[in-house]
């Protein structure tokens, strides 16, 4: 018997598993697979070659957690990328993005003196949100009531404009805002791809602004902005929550799965596992998404077909692909073969707004993008961990290819257009070893309904309150059954915030005689 149950070792699970086992809770995490972690992991696919076959990189994770669960002590080592950006365009031109400002300006100049300007007060626009990140974050969704209290926090400038500015981002599209700012498509290109990643939206679609907002707010090594490579690949993450969490007494079960949760007329009892065995216990977290939670683990119980019916509703249509694999040599971009600093970035085929926006028109027609954008990642350019001398493990990111059941069929297709669009800016680029995975790959590897990389989409009706069902945030109608993936408020990217938020409401509950 067992205070608490966890369906699910990812980020969130093992996060709100080690903070209920902080104060004094007997917990155990059943995981499907054979490791932990999730859609944050690092697989051997290749002798000596380690990917991160989900999640690529690290921003978001909140210091707290870092701090509170001593994940550092625990072998979490975040190496700072820097560049973070390469974009190359035409006629080998290339905006190179540094954590540094003063030489990301100089960069600019080289696109638009007016935009060098610009993209200091881009930045000043984000430090009050940069303020109320965490009260954002690591708190339940604020209510309508709380708007008002959450201004002040932002300690926004009294002229009644700005304010309604900062607000409207949360419902903004990217494209509008982007332009408000800049002039040159350049820098444009640079920075809309945070606004589209993981979601069925083009940039000139509301509510991107907001997705823009949620991927600059994290920070790495105390640099805000600023991205990293996880020693050993994402895994490192989740390796040192397993060790947090086991230090604190949490007991973790790999390759058991869970098939139903039990419940008894409104009340949860545990869970069965797919060997025939019962688990009981008190209270039931479960980190998978909301559609598998409400729809096939709760799919004995007595729910109100009203809100069944509002879950199946949910949107959850995943569009993002990767591509993993190793290469024999790095990619010549026009700077060479030998280490340079556009190996360490994030190397960006995205090279207008209209690119992207034409890639996604591409996906409502043919079910694809033509010409996707990507993301390319070489993880072993900074961690030598990842792959053999000689050899330079990566991976691509890349949109749009919506889920659908056929995916596997396509596979060759998506490959071949991915590589022939970066060999236009790199001809060498040719992996020794690949893997595709598409959001079917996903959904069946991760266990992702449709391969959604957050659960659900971000969408303005799919965040804060209204995530995943307004009412019901953390908890559901079953007394003592609780959500807390990324499904949940603030959402996805590995933040741990969803865990950590679930968590502290199952606390609460347990100190106010709830679960009584």
């Amino acid at each position: 018997m067992y205070d608490v149950t966890v369906i699910g070792g990812g980020h969130n699970g093992l996060v709100a598993a080690a903070y209920l086992a902080m104060k004094g809770l007997k917990v155990a995490v059943f995981e499907r697979r054979e490791i932990v972690g999730g859609a944050s992991v690092t697989e051997e696919l290749w002798p000596g070659v380690k990917v991160s076959t989900g999640a690529y990189v690290l921003s978001l994770l909140r210091p707290k957690i870092i701090k509170d669960l001593n994940l550092e002590r625990f072998g979490l080592e975040v190496i700072t990328k820097d560049p973070g950006l390469f974009v190359p365009f035409e006629n080998r031109k290339a905006l190179y993005v540094w954590n540094d400002v003063n030489r990301t300006l100089k960069e600019i100049e080289k696109f638009s003196k007016r935009d060098a300007q610009a993209y200091r007060r881009w930045l000043k626009f984000w430090e009050p949100f940069y303020d109320i990140a965490d009260l954002l974050m690591l708190n339940p969704p604020v209510s309508l009531e709380d708007i008002g209290e959450l201004v002040q926090l932002m300690k926004l400038s009294d002229n009644k404009e700005d304010l309604l500015y900062s607000l409207r981002t949360l419902v903004q599209d990217a494209s509008s805002l982007l332009n408000e700012f800049f002039e040159s498509e350049e820098l444009k290109a640079a920075l809309v791809e945070d606004a589209v990643v993981g979601t069925m939206a083009s940039p000139s679609m509301p509510g991107t602004a907001y997705v823009l907002a949620h991927h600059v707010l994290g920070e790495v090594n105390g640099i805000k902005g600023a991205w990293g490579y996880v020693k050993g690949g994402m895994g490192g993450v989740t390796q040192a929550l397993r060790r947090a969490a086991e230090n604190l007494g949490v007991e973790i079960y790999t390759g058991t799965e869970v098939d139903k949760i039990l419940v008894k007329g409104d009340k949860v009892e545990g869970l069965t596992l797919t060997d025939g065995k019962t688990i009981r216990s008190k209270v039931v977290l479960s980190n998978a998404d909301p559609k598998t939670t409400y729809l096939k683990l709760l799919r004995e119980a007595e729910i109100d077909e009203k809100i069944i019916s509002k879950v199946r509703s949910l949107k959850s249509r995943g569009v993002s692909f990767k591509i993993v694999g190793y290469l024999d040599e790095l990619p010549d971009f026009g700077g060479g073969k030998s280490l340079s600093p556009e190996h360490m970035a994030s190397e960006l085929i995205l090279p207008s707004v209209d690119y992207v926006e034409k890639a996604f028109t591409d996906s409502k027609v043919f079910g694809y993008s033509k010409e996707p954008w990507l993301s390319i990642n070489i993880q072993s350019s900074v961690d030598p961990t990842a792959a053999p001398p000689g050899k330079f493990a990566f991976s691509i990111f890349g949109q749009y290819l919506p889920y659908n059941p056929k995916l596997d069929e396509m596979k060759d297709l998506i490959y071949q257009l991915s590589i022939e669009k970066i060999r236009e800016y790199a001809p060498n680029f040719k992996p020794v070893k690949y893997e595709v995975l598409t959001p079917l790959d996903i959904e069946r590897r991760f266990g992702i309904i449709e391969g959604n990389i957050f659960h659900l989409d971000m969408t303005p009706d799919q965040l804060y309150l209204f995530r995943p069902l307004p009412g019901y945030n953390y908890n559901t109608p079953i007394k003592g059954l609780y959500l807390c993936g990324s499904g949940t408020h603030p959402g996805g990217g590995v933040t741990g915030a969803p865990g950590y938020n679930s968590a502290k409401k199952v606390i609460s509950d347990m100190e106010s005689g709830v679960l009584r």
